[in-house]
């Protein structure tokens, strides 16, 4: 799109979904579907402008509404004063201007996502020409990450159809190349399920059904492969095409060609898409120091205790290079663990180290299970990881475990893995294990070292006598981190030369040696001697720093967080941009003070850590330290607010925020990079919230609240929700000392199973102090909880409510929710006309809305509507589209619940085997997240249907088991099971 005039501000338009615009990363209010829709007719013009009588016609076709004219220049105007709020009265407009009797959109390029889509993939149709698959592969990826839905979502008219049909056409296409490239780089095996996901989108397809017999084909499933032929026969009125026949010969006939790309070679897909080799293996580690030397044999010494078990233990004090020597030893022996080496750093001397039910989290996302897909408790991540590691041989690095509990967990336990495991601890012991002793280095692998780090000035020392080089190895006691930051010292200017260096560090050691022998006052007296150096070669490294320098090596040690990265570090230092922060941050790691974590975070030492926290408590006063932790706060809740818009963008939380936001936060391209960032920052996010509410931050309570009411809906339906439980009650604790009752109103619906009372205390809060926001949201789930504890009665008007209340609020796929619930209730009520037009209606809306999640869970409970009134195809309907809204195993739990509500179905059409297999189903993606709810349900359909096909001790284990789940539950079908089980064994 061309601009003469560049507006003022980065407007950036969404047509990929629901039609929606924002500046700067904020969301603007575009009016009606009427105004969206004619603000995206002008966006998809690419800048040529359309006259006044085209647009309405592409807005209204053959039945314009009464004076027409002045209802589309009534939306111009309004969509001018939205677009450009600073323009003068009667100044000319820069964004949408009039074009002598008609109208355009002027934006920058880059400024509409459908643009930028159809660029994506032009170079990815070049990159494919030239043979390059990688490049083509992640131009797909980055385009169809553009996508939040159906294109042009909730708009009619004939122009909006037009162009929603062109843009899905070209998606399914990008789809279909995308899954092409992935079989020509290798990636068969992950394909299979979007594949199959695809091409029951697209059943008159033929290409969705060639890639997945392919990668069938590939990973070993002939069989699987050819029954997808069988059923496309089925299903195509004129039989399969000719490729799907030639492919099917070629896979009987075991045509080498299809098989799968080599690892250095390259393969042909479906399309011929050429492959440059398989994904590289695993490697999580952290990079290794700079200037890494020596150690040889101790590296020796842990290489053999390898080959020797499974389980190595480097102990050793503070300071003296354990985590560098297990990163260098596992690179080292990367050969003998092919599928990768994975690393979790427990920072078990910090306060609160990492608990083993997120460090499994960790290591279960690096292998691969996604947020959706984890399960609820530690017991089974533990057996879930050790099932993904049993037909691997992986090394996993522990780093820094606090005892023998905190890292039992975490052992793989399998034939062909082993475990490094570093700690302080001399106490940690396991069974089995070899533990090798880490301590001091060498003199003449100090010097080494210092050399390493110091460069050229430690080198001439060294060579020249090196009586000033061995003067800073005896002060450092060899130990490698203090070696680390006083060599910075050297090259960081003002450079010091190595004498210079040794007598500091001599004067610094023996004044600290003095203070912790008692001189000094409020000294601990157990401080180990090598803390003693750590300290001194940290202050000698500080007092050379530049005042902006040492204020942001204080400041950067204040939050519990773990590495920050860049963004974060300019919230904390109150710096105007990332890229100042950067510079900021590099001349500590120059000095040695803060180290690249990973690319892009920057993390310390805990000692170094430590260290400056003290310094910033002598140096900094309590507001300043205050401040900059509340500036992290507010940072990572303008994030999350963002990465909220992208994943639901008429969520009303960011309206009725408690906190006015002082930052604009990260930005995020899309819903992919919320997901992404969402899924990084969560340990992060939950060790400020827990900071700031610990410390009793002045001011921190509103946007704590906030940061953990968006966060709930961002981790919502997935394990990770369960992690907010000891912050939601730190708040509610807080805001009911301080008497905020709207504080408390928000945080009693957070647990992730609030109680009818809890919901009800927060809506009578909510409404005492006029809270917009709470009676929506807790009169909607304490609707769905009283609508699962069978009280109908109770729950329709609370449902109702919500619906007219999200109505109001414009949060259209909440409504569709609220009034998908409704539907149900009426059901149970007796009243199954409304209960069928409340269900229908909101699956129509869900549509509109275009978000799968949404989508899918309207037609859960409009299937469970439609089966209460004894409509059970219809309700087989619902539930089996339901299953096929978004990509297989995007969210198990919701796909094992929808099964068993089919296994249920299956029940009522008398259809009892096919009960059993959706029952089998159900349980077997349960399995993962482990929901009690779901396993009872499914079990008290398969216990039913054996009953029917004359199983009765199979259906008496079933029904016992789903009683007792059930029960324990709290769920209302346990009555039902047990008054079964009574009637049929007399055993209730």
């Amino acid at each position: 799109m061309n601009n003469q005039d560049e507006p003022p501000h980065h407007l950036r338009f969404h047509v990929l979904g629901p039609v929606r615009a924002d500046r700067d990363g904020q969301p603007l209010p575009l009016g009606s579907p009427q105004e969206r829709a004619a603000l995206a007719i002008l966006l998809l013009r690419d800048g040529r402008s359309l006259t006044a009588s085209e647009l309405v016609d592409a807005l209204w076709g053959a039945d314009p509404p009464h004076r027409a004219m002045d209802t589309l220049r009534a939306y111009v105007t309004r969509l001018r004063a939205v677009l450009e709020p600073g323009r003068p009265f009667r100044g000319r407009a820069k964004v949408l201007v009039s074009t002598g009797g008609g109208y355009a959109v002027r934006v920058p390029p880059g400024s509409l996502d459908a643009t930028v889509f159809e660029e994506h993939l032009a170079a990815a149709a070049d990159a494919r020409a030239t043979g390059d698959a990688a490049g083509a592969y992640a131009r797909l990826t980055t385009a169809l990450a553009l996508w939040e839905g159906t294109a042009l979502a909730g708009l009619t008219g004939p122009y909006a159809e037009r162009e929603r049909e062109r843009l899905t056409e070209l998606r399914a296409t990008a789809r279909e190349d995308h899954y092409d490239c992935a079989l020509a780089l290798g990636r068969h095996a992950e394909s299979v399920a979007g594949l199959r996901a695809l091409a029951a989108e697209q059943p008159l397809r033929e290409k969705p059904r060639a890639l997945l017999m392919l990668a069938l084909h590939r990973a070993g499933r002939q069989a699987e492969a050819l029954a997808v032929f069988s059923e496309t026969g089925r299903l195509m009125p004129d039989g399969p095409g000719p490729g799907l026949v030639r492919l099917r010969e070629r896979i009987l006939a075991g045509d080498p060609a299809l098989a799968a790309p080599a690892v250095s070679g390259a393969a042909v897909t479906a399309d011929g898409c050429g492959s440059p080799g398989a994904s590289p293996a695993l490697d999580l580690l952290p990079p290794e120091p700079v200037g890494f030397t020596g150690r040889e044999t101790l590296t020796g010494e842990v290489r053999a205790a390898l080959a020797e078990g499974d389980v190595v233990v480097l102990a050793g004090p503070a300071g003296t290079g354990k985590t560098a020597l297990a990163t260098h030893t596992a690179r080292a022996a990367r050969t003998a663990y092919p599928d990768g080496l994975l690393h979790v750093d427990l920072r078990g001397t910090d306060p609160e180290p990492v608990g083993a039910g997120a460090a499994l989290a960790e290591l279960l996302h690096a292998l691969g299970v996604t947020d959706a897909a984890l399960p609820d408790d530690v017991e089974r991540r533990a057996a879930l990881y050790r099932s993904l590691l049993a037909d691997r041989r992986v090394l996993v690095v522990l780093d820094d475990a606090h005892d023998t509990a905190h890292v039992r967990p975490l052992l793989p336990g399998v034939p062909g893995c082993a475990a490094l495991v570093t700690t302080r601890s001399p106490d940690l012991a396991l069974p089995g294990a070899r533990t090798v002793g880490v301590d001091a280095m060498e003199e003449k692998e100090a010097l080494a070292l210092l050399t390493a780090v110091g460069g050229g000035r430690a080198a001439d020392s060294a060579v020249a006598g090196g009586d000033a080089a061995r003067s800073v190895v005896a002060a450092c006691e060899r130990l490698p981190l203090a070696l680390r930051i006083a060599g910075a010292r050297l090259t960081t200017p003002p450079a010091w030369t190595p004498g210079d260096l040794a007598a500091r560090l001599a004067e610094e050691r023996q004044r600290l040696d003095t203070l912790h022998a008692g001189v000094g006052v409020g000294v601990d007296a157990d401080v180990d001697a090598g803390d003693v150096v750590l300290e001194a070669a940290c202050r000698v490294a500080h007092d050379a720093l530049e005042p902006e320098t040492a204020r942001a090596f204080r400041l950067l040690a204040l939050p519990d967080a773990g590495p920050l990265d860049a963004a974060s570090a300019a919230a904390v230092l109150d710096l105007p941009d990332v890229t100042r922060a950067e510079a900021v941050v590099g001349g500590l790691v120059r000095a040695g003070l803060l180290e690249s974590a990973s690319p892009g975070r920057y993390g310390r030492h805990a000692l170094v850590r430590l260290f400056a926290r003290r310094q910033s408590e002598r140096s900094d006063s309590p507001p300043v330290r205050d401040a900059a932790l509340l500036r992290l706060l507010d940072h990572q809740l303008a994030t999350a607010v963002t990465a909220l818009l992208r994943l639901i963008p008429d969520s009303p939380l960011p309206r009725h925020l408690l906190h006015r936001l002082a930052t604009a936060g990260r930005p995020l391209a899309d819903a992919g990079a919320a997901r992404s960032w969402a899924h990084d920052a969560h340990p992060d996010v939950l060790a400020t919230v827990r900071q700031v509410l610990a410390q009793d931050v002045p001011d921190a309570l509103r946007p704590a609240v906030d940061l953990l009411t968006v966060w709930a809906t961002l981790t919502a339906g997935t394990a990770r929700r369960h992690d907010l439980e000891s912050s939601v009650r730190q708040a509610l604790d807080r805001a009911r000392e301080r008497g905020d009752d709207i504080a408390a109103a928000r945080t009693l619906r957070l647990p992730v199973a609030p109680s009818p009372e809890e919901l009800r205390s927060a809506l009578r809060l909510a409404e005492e102090v006029h809270d917009p926001l709470t009676p929506l949201l807790a009169g909607f789930e304490l609707g769905v909880v009283l609508l699962e504890l069978d009280r109908a009665d109770e729950a329709l008007p609370l449902l109702v409510r919500a619906e007219e209340g999200l109505v109001r609020e414009g949060a259209a796929g909440g409504a569709a929710e609220a009034l998908a619930h409704a539907a149900r209730a009426y059901i149970a009520l007796g009243r199954p006309e409304e209960s069928l037009a409340a269900a229908d209606a909101a699956v129509e809306r869900a549509r509109s809305v275009g978000q799968g999640r949404t989508l899918a869970l309207v037609l859960l409970q409009a299937g469970r509507a439609h089966l209460r009134a004894d409509r059970t195809s219809a309700a087989a309907d619902r539930l089996r589209e339901a299953l096929t809204v978004e990509p297989e195993g995007t969210d198990p739990r919701r796909e094992a619940l929808v099964w068993a509500w089919l296994a249920r179905c299956r029940l009522a059409q008398l259809r009892h085997r096919e009960a059993v297999a959706a029952a089998d189903r159900a349980l077997a993606l349960e399995a993962g997240p482990g929901d009690d709810h779901v396993r009872g349900l499914a079990l008290a359909a398969r216990g039913r249907a054996q009953l029917a096909l004359g199983e009765p001790r199979l259906a008496l284990g079933a029904l016992r088991e789903a009683h007792e789940v059930l029960t324990r539950r709290g769920a209302a079908e346990a009555a039902e099971v047990g008054a079964l089980l009574n009637e049929e064994f007399g055993a209730g």
